[in-house]
């Protein structure tokens, strides 16, 4: 976003700050009016005011989360949306310190993302203006805030088919992962509160009255990718804008020692959990319904990001497997000898894969990456398949066997890229022209539904419901017992008569 922004003519400082031991943010900012210091400083340049600023802190080893491989807790969802939120604000509390010593800055505005929620109070204390962004598709208790109604029945939920085919036990189930959702993601910004209020020493705006005050909402969903959700003007769709397909078909020269390996046999599948999950980390029965799969398909090679030297471990592949530390993930996707990229489902990855027009076995593994998986299986050229099913590797073999011969899947994920080549408005193009007009019209709130501020039984007219409906029922009893009076008083009138 920084570089986009930039390469439009604005001046841009880019804040990230280096408390965790980031390696891949080398090389990602490409404007030179971008400065990004190094891990342990964080350089800030304003061309406009020409000064400079920088941060020192200290950093520690990257984070991973082992425990969303296969921890019957954390995967529980009743014990995930209590215990969740606490994990991943420890990860976060840090920042809010960092961001204080930014408050002698001066800026026009500041964009900021919004599962971590400093930069809307620091946006709050030098009294600027404020753009929320998510890196991920949709945070549903952000989108509700800028009008969105319940993406239920839009967007799957884990365990239930969506419609036509879903039915009551369904719905049941996404009403009841809905509530533990909108559960966690509460709790999160309500811990994040509480830090940022400590940090500061004194009590602050509530995160949502800070976040709603924008006029648009930037996500990283693409509307040609995702599933179709009802949706408002404020909430901007940039999904893709990490893409450049001219750079994807011409990745650059594959390291030589991949050659050979693509060379092997005529099928090639990459195998890669990204850099948060670790696959060394897999528990031991999932890495055994690999190997199982490993040596049950001997006609395909395999190149797994495995990111730790182990002798032992590689013992027990087979020769057609290939352990490497690092992957050229987008050189290999660009490659015609790869075939099937197995995947955790994060979201760089899924919009890699997209783009590369390659099928994909989507293995989520937490977060928003089953959202992303079935997102992606929808069109036809990826499967969704279960973490837990990593331990068959009989299923694994038939799945796999199934994907790399079937041209089905070749064909439908050649579609997909060929949409998302050819999709009306370019994601950087959206990007620039909301954000301008955000600058331009800061307090603007009349794209956010008036309904979005009444109570929810007004808002679903729960009110109008159950007066109709009590009027109804009312109104059947009474003409129910007007005509079980009717006869009895024709027969009283008949007999008086006679």
């Amino acid at each position: 976003m920084a570089d986009i922004i930039a390469d439009h003519g604005h001046n841009v400082t880019l804040f990230q700050p280096f408390h965790i031991a980031m390696k891949n943010i080398e090389g990602l900012v490409k404007n030179e009016n971008i400065e990004v210091g190094s891990k342990n400083n964080l350089k800030l340049t304003n061309k406009h005011f020409r000064s400079s600023t920088t941060i020192r802190t200290n950093t520690r080893k990257t984070e991973t989360f082992p425990m969303f491989w296969d921890s019957h807790l954390m995967n529980n969802p009743i014990l995930q949306a209590f215990m969740m939120p606490r994990y991943l604000v420890s990860q976060l509390q840090r920042t809010a310190v960092l961001l204080d010593e930014l408050k002698s800055r001066n800026f026009d505005v500041i964009i900021s993302e919004s599962i971590e929620l400093t930069g809307f109070h620091l946006a709050h204390l030098l009294d600027l203006p404020c753009i929320p962004t998510m890196s991920a598709v949709r945070f549903s208790i952000f989108n509700k805030l800028f009008g969105q109604p319940s993406a239920m029945g839009y967007v799957p939920h884990i365990g239930s088919n969506m419609a036509p085919e879903a039915g009551l036990f369904d719905r049941l189930n996404d009403i009841f992962r809905n509530v533990l959702m909108l559960n966690w993601m509460g709790r999160m910004a309500d811990l994040q509160q509480t830090f940022i209020e400590n940090g500061i020493g004194r009590p602050v705006p509530h995160w949502k009255d800070l976040i709603k005050q924008s006029p648009i909402y930037i996500t990283n969903s693409n509307p040609y990718l995702d599933f179709a959700v009802p949706t408002t003007a404020t909430i901007v769709h940039v999904g893709g804008i990490t893409m450049d397909l001219k750079q994807m078909k011409h990745a650059g020269k594959l390291p030589k020692e991949y050659v050979p390996i693509l060379n092997e046999r005529e099928s090639t599948v990459l195998i890669s959990f990204g850099s948060v999950i670790r696959s060394f980390q897999m528990p031991d029965n999932f890495k055994a319904g690999l190997i199982k799969m490993f040596e049950s398909l001997p006609d395909v090679s395999f190149i797994w990001k495995y990111e730790k030297d182990d002798a032992e471990f590689e013992k027990k592949l087979p020769k057609n497997v290939h352990l490497r530390n690092w992957v050229p993930q987008a050189a290999l996707l660009a490659d015609g000898r790869v075939k099937v990229f197995v995947t955790h489902g994060g979201l760089g990855s899924t919009m890699e894969v997209a783009y590369s027009g390659k099928p994909a076995l989507t293995v989520p593994i937490f977060g928003d990456q089953p959202d992303n998986a079935m997102m992606l299986a929808r069109h036809g050229g990826a499967i969704a398949y279960d973490k837990f099913d990593l331990q068959d590797g009989e299923k694994l073999t038939r799945t796999m066997k199934d994907m790399v011969e079937n041209r089905k899947y070749q064909e439908k994920a050649q579609e997909l890229l060929e949409i998302l080549s050819n999709q009306p408005i370019d994601p950087k193009l959206n990007l620039m022209k909301h954000l301008e007009f955000a600058m331009q019209f800061p307090n603007l709130r009349s794209q956010v539904p008036a309904i979005n501020h009444v109570g929810f039984v007004a808002h679903y007219y729960l009110d109008a419901i159950a007066f109709i409906a009590v009027f109804g029922m009312l109104s059947v009893y009474g003409s129910y017992r007007l005509i079980r009076k009717l006869p009895v008083r024709f027969l009283s009138k008949k007999a008086k008569d006679e």
